[in-house]
């Protein structure tokens, strides 16, 4: 599958994809239903792409699995927070060592491990100040979400690290394609746990799956910007 034609499928679905899930916001979401069949269009299509752009490698598979795991995610949000946060948590333990395997095996030395742990280190301070911002809604929000999503967020940290970590060990221009989609990603769920757990955000789809979908598809990107 070429770049272009990826690109087209993969946008065109998510536009669509946004809007139903838009007009379904409102109502009971079924997990077997047309809207959450087109919300996993975009990553099965880039499941594909990454699989056939490149003969299969160790990075590809990986970054495959992790997508795979996306998708499921997309599922597990349909039906209820916890499977869908489990889906994506496993996802980045994949995207995190795959991008440190790869970087480990091109070789990093000292100054850039500094940077990837100051890029951790902000992080951190992030993701505590997003929990504790949360907390302040009230009691309503229950103690094992919290948990489970400050694991979560300081694991979308380490995908963030890596793919930094990665870009500058490789010396490749365009290795920042999958650093922003970490960083997409993370404001994609800062945006989703506003929503649930302190304000409604108004058609705050149009908000989420946007930024979701533009940080898998330039994550998918990494078998394009990487030859491993």
């Amino acid at each position: 599958m070429s770049l272009e034609i990826y690109s087209a499928v993969f946008w065109i679905f998510a536009i669509i994809s946004t809007y139903l899930q838009d007009k379904a916001s409102e109502g009971e979401r079924k997990v077997a239903s047309l809207t959450t069949l087109f919300k996993i269009i975009p990553a099965l299509s880039a499941v594909i792409f990454v699989m056939l752009f490149r003969p299969p490698t160790l990075f590809t598979i990986l970054v495959a699995a992790a997508l795979v795991f996306c998708m499921f995610g997309d599922i597990g949000m349909v039906a209820d927070l916890v499977p869908g946060i489990g889906m994506f948590l496993i996802a980045h333990i994949l995207y995190t060592t795959n991008f440190l395997w790869q970087t480990s095996v091109i070789g990093f030395d000292l100054l850039q491990v500094v940077i990837a742990v100051a890029c951790m280190a902000v992080m951190v301070v992030y993701v505590f100040i997003l929990i504790r911002y949360l907390r302040a809604s009230g009691p309503e929000v229950p103690l094992f979400i919290l948990k489970a999503g400050t694991l979560y967020f300081l694991l979308i940290s380490a995908t963030l690290s890596t793919s930094l970590l990665l870009w500058v060990t490789s010396d490749n221009i365009l290795g920042f394609l999958p650093v922003l989609g970490a960083l997409f990603f993370i404001l994609s769920d800062s945006l989703l746990a506003v929503n649930e757990f302190r304000k409604k955000i108004s058609h705050h789809e149009f908000y989420i799956m946007p930024t979701y979908y533009l940080a898998i598809f330039l994550l998918s990107l990494s078998v394009f910007v990487f030859v491993f």
